[in-house]
């Protein structure tokens, strides 16, 4: 209860201090008085925030989470989930951007690309040759200047994350990793799935009805897609329901995860050999499990 009451507490405040100097109510030695108090309660409640959130962040961090994940889950301490996950997504944009700009992703064999049918990279074209004209025609119709920095601001802002999210395309890829799998979609949808929760795998090319881009799940089907250029390329079977990170929380948890990616049989392969070794030692004691595909 007291850790939701401090999460609320900011934001209240800051509202009452506005409606305070807004509607006038106060002389002004009482008006100083307030905002002062007003002023010294921020403080407190920042200042218990912050250190809530450092020691989240040092927890999350030492319990094997990445820096982003940890950073979203420690500022759930600060504010409501939805918005630490938005906040998150910006600062994971901008890291990906320059990974993605300095040249400081370099893929190894255990990164699948999956990028090469999307139509993200045709729309970065297309912003960056179009921008300067729609540039041009806000400053030539629209008479006031101010209107004019805003929507040149939102111009910039947009242009910025069509190519942040291209970049977060190249720079996060599936990955095979010691544990398991990363299914992805840059940096909107995600999920982890441990080898000892994968069912089976799969080469099995599909078209996807809506033809769009990212995440997918249709509940009825308990299945999830993730589709690029309107189609998937491997299908995955789990054990346990998994959920997707998306851009608001968690997709509801699927069985099948329909996934697609530029070399669909070396990642089967991959995953193939990695389940094969850890059904090793259940194999020596008559214990076994089948792989599909």
């Amino acid at each position: 209860m007291l850790h939701r009451a401090l999460k609320w507490s900011l934001p209240i405040l800051i509202l009452i201090e506005i409606l305070l100097v807004r509607a006038g109510w106060l002389s002004f030695g009482q008006a100083v008085a307030v905002v002062v108090i007003v002023e010294g309660a921020l403080t407190l409640v920042a200042g218990l925030q912050a250190i809530r959130a450092v020691r989240r962040f040092r927890h999350q961090q030492s319990q094997g989470q990445s820096g982003v994940e940890a950073f979203e889950d420690a500022l759930t301490v600060m504010m409501p989930q939805r918005l630490a996950r938005l906040v998150a997504l910006e600062l994971r944009l901008w890291i990906c951007l320059g990974r993605w700009l300095l040249r400081r992703y370099r893929p190894d064999e255990r990164d699948y690309s999956y990028r090469k049918r999307s139509i993200v990279s045709a729309l970065v074209i297309l912003v960056i040759l179009t921008a300067p004209v729609e540039i041009l025609i806000l400053e030539l119709l629209i008479p006031w200047a101010w209107l004019r920095w805003v929507l040149l601001a939102l111009t910039i802002y947009g242009i910025v994350w069509i190519i942040g999210l291209y970049a977060s395309l190249v720079v996060l890829p599936h990955r095979v990793t010691d544990d398991g799998l990363w299914i992805r979609y840059g940096l909107l949808n995600e999920a982890f799935i441990p080898f000892a929760d994968i069912a089976g795998i799969e080469h099995a090319p599909r078209k996807v009805a809506e033809g769009r881009d990212g995440l997918r799940v249709v509940e009825g089907e308990r299945a999830a897609y993730l589709p690029v250029g309107g189609r998937t390329d491997v299908t995955i079977t789990v054990r346990r329901p998994v959920p997707f990170r998306t851009a608001f929380g968690q997709s509801p948890p699927v069985d099948t995860v329909h996934v697609a990616v530029d070399e669909p049989q070396r990642l089967c392969d991959a995953v193939r050999s990695r389940l094969e070794l850890e059904l090793s030692g259940p194999v020596a004691r008559g214990d076994t499990h089948p792989v599909d595909g």
